[in-house]
């Protein structure tokens, strides 16, 4: 852990050199145009003493009422507007020096609002308006909160953060203040500077407001060395730091059981990442706690879980088990023994992927933790055995040992379903209890809407967005060959034959929730992996995607419309309704034949009233085939533009009360 402070306090250096230092750089080289060093001074000390506190604050706030990523970035904006229009109209600023002297009684020393004290308030409201625009930072800063206690080590790291970013910004105002003194324009027009760099500060609000600081991120990423961009993540290895204890491991034979205090391996010969390939996800080795030595209770005792909750399910030898969401989201391993078998259940939830390994590194039996770093979003785990590091998506060992033999742990088939559709085929099954050892609110989400926006908190390379980044697929891996296959077009068909690469398979959506894939040629069972889009393609960048000629459609009109976050949007008004066969029995009304179809029709009509019915008709054009004569004749209609008709469709489709409203529009 006392490793940390280093890579926080270089990395709040480094934060200097990126985008995310731009809302306050103005106001910082500000704070030195007339030359007061005193001044300086407070503005970094008031930012450093409230940057710490803000993050902190905001990490916990984020955590404890799961308010989403972009609501932070809203606040960003807001907070940034209010203080650059400070500096462009100096009187609000005054304003709020009167407001905080009358209120909270604060008085700084006579004559000296423009020096120390002057500065350290101003230093104050830059840490504040700061900490929404730092996102990688309080993202970590909320995962720790969400899965630790509060800790003096935790605001020990966060300072040394915000020192590293106060020390080059100190001497960036000194550097302004020497250059400004020297030039007889910065003395006499020191306040139309001010004014400029408040304009500044409202065009960086503008910018993070319409996203281009996502895009520009996105850019330096993919475009400077990546020795550049991620120093940071390097320090260890970069400075020779072993962490690895110098002593000779005893022989061990296969079979036997090792598990032992071990530091992260991070001698990167043979690696299958580079070093700057792995970001910190949160501070320090099980940062995330997993689970040791399971307790499991019945399903009757089970009753806190309900019908919809999404549940990972293992029948492994005639032994059930389902391990929770609610709890993995908080652990993210669990080391359990099922049939006497050593297994390990993993969930990431930021790519919403849940596999079970065998426990066994080389043959030896051992545990797993979560190593607190991340690679393309993912889970990256290490065995308390040798340390190594292990991608969770895909089983390998990425660094160490491991790595350098191409070892891959023996995947276990794991099902991700709903409570409700396994209690019902498997009422004998054991649940994880949530008597963990660990105090955790189990009906709290640590990430908030994190699965519902199309946001990620941690960067991933080579984003492919053919589809929405957080449609849930199932993806299959055969001969190096892959493909995916999005969710929901088992809705529609519980049965799918299809080849990957020359492989002949059938997909079958069973009674208790799983996706069966067999094998056609060898009738062998083939395990999927379902996780988010995003995520399968990061790590299988050639894989091919299955969609239907009715789907392709779909996305043609609105993906190239950019209207990307459209599966989303639908994906919210199915659990807006919560009763899915309440809407089915709405669109059945049109005459289309599918769930799916019906499904989509009826989002459209009744969520998209500026679409006009021909756009409709272009979405189903590949498939018109199951579309009936009414449902046909309503589309013919709409090719010319009805505003009227089409707003009546849509408040009645709404209200789900438009029989008669659709008889009369289309007679």
């Amino acid at each position: 852990m006392f490793l940390l402070m280093p890579i926080a306090f270089i990395s709040g250096i480094l934060t200097v050199f990126s985008p995310c230092v731009l809302p306050i750089l103005p106001a910082v080289l500000a704070s030195g145009i007339d030359g007061n060093t005193r001044r300086i001074k407070g503005v970094i000390i008031g930012l450093v003493i409230s940057f710490t506190i803000a993050s902190l604050f905001l990490a916990t706030l984020v955590r404890v009422l799961g308010i989403p990523a972009d609501t932070v970035r809203t606040l960003a904006v807001v907070l940034l507007a209010i203080f650059g229009l400070s500096l462009v109209f100096s009187i609000i600023w005054e304003k709020v020096q009167i407001w905080i002297e009358r209120y909270w009684h604060f008085q700084p020393i006579q004559n000296q609002t423009g020096g120390f004290w002057g500065g350290f308030l101003t230093g104050t409201s830059l840490g504040i308006v700061w900490t929404p625009c730092i996102g990688p930072v309080v993202a970590a800063m909320a995962t720790l909160a969400a899965v630790s206690s509060f800790s003096l080590t935790m605001v020990l790291i966060v300072f040394a953060y915000a020192l590293g970013a106060g020390v080059p910004l100190y001497f960036i105002a000194k550097g302004g203040s020497a250059a400004s003194q020297k030039l007889a324009f910065f003395k006499t027009e020191s306040q139309k500077i001010r004014q400029i760099f408040g304009i500044i500060i409202l065009a960086t609000a503008l910018f993070i407001w319409t996203g281009a600081d996502r895009v520009l991120q996105a850019w330096t990423l993919a475009t400077l060395p990546e020795s550049w961009t991620q120093i940071a993540t390097t320090f260890e290895s970069r400075f020779k730091i072993d962490t690895q204890p110098n002593q000779q491991m005893p022989k061990v034979k296969p079979g036997e059981t090792v598990v032992r205090k071990t530091s992260l391996q991070n001698d990167f010969t043979g690696a299958k990442v580079k070093p700057e390939d792995l970001l910190q996800g949160c501070f320090g080795q099980d940062c995330i706690p997993s689970i040791e030595n399971p307790k499991f209770e019945s399903s009757e005792q089970a009753s806190w879980l309900k019908d919809e909750d999404t549940v990972f399910a293992i029948d492994y030898k005639g032994v059930q088990r389902v391990y929770p969401q609610r709890i993995l989201n908080w652990h993210e391993i669990v080391n359990d023994v099922i049939a006497g078998d050593p297994i390990a259940v993993t969930f990431c939830p930021l790519c919403g992927s849940a596999l079970a390994f065998e426990r066994k590194v080389s043959g030896v039996i051992t545990e797993f933790g979560v190593s607190g770093k991340l690679h393309n979003s993912d889970l990256v785990m290490y065995d308390r055995y040798e340390g190594n590091l292990w991608q969770q998506i895909t089983g390998a060992g990425i660094v160490g040992p491991s790595a350098r033999r191409n070892e891959t742990l023996k995947q276990v088939p794991i099902i991700t379903t709903t409570w409700g559709e396994w209690k019902k085929e498997h009422p004998s099954t054991g649940v994880l209890s949530r008597n963990t050892g660990f105090s955790r609110n189990y009906d709290q989400h640590p990430y908030g809407t994190y699965e519902q926006d199309d946001q990620l908190l941690f960067g991933v390379k080579g984003l492919d967005k053919s589809l929405q980044i957080k449609t849930v697929v199932y993806g299959i891996e055969i001969d190096g060959n892959s493909k995916a296959y999005p969710e929901s077009v088992f809705d529609e068909k519980k049965v799918i034959e299809d080849t990957v690469g020359n492989v002949a398979i059938r997909l079958e959506r069973t009674q208790s929730g799983q996706i069966k894939v067999t094998n056609l040629q060898t009738n062998e069972e083939i395990i999927p992996i379902r996780l988010f889009w995003f995520a399968w393609a990061a790590f299988h960048p050639d894989t091919k995607l299955y969609i239907k000629s009715v789907d392709k459609n779909f996305q043609r009109v609105y993906y190239l419309n950019n209207r990307s976050s459209t599966m989303i949007k639908y994906n919210q008004i199915k659990r807006e309704l919560k009763n899915r066969k309440k809407l089915i029995a709405c669109a059945q009304q049109l005459g289309v034949v599918g769930d799916a179809t019906r499904l989509k029709i009826c989002y459209l009509l009744c969520h998209y009233p500026e679409v006009s019915v021909g756009e409709m008709a272009e979405i189903l054009d590949a498939s018109i085939s199951v579309v009936s004569h009414s449902v046909k004749k309503l589309l013919d209609l709409g090719m010319v533009e009805r505003r009227k008709e089409t707003q009546t469709v849509y408040y009645s489709l709404k209200n789900c009360e438009f029989t008669k409203t659709l008889k009369d529009f289309i007679t």
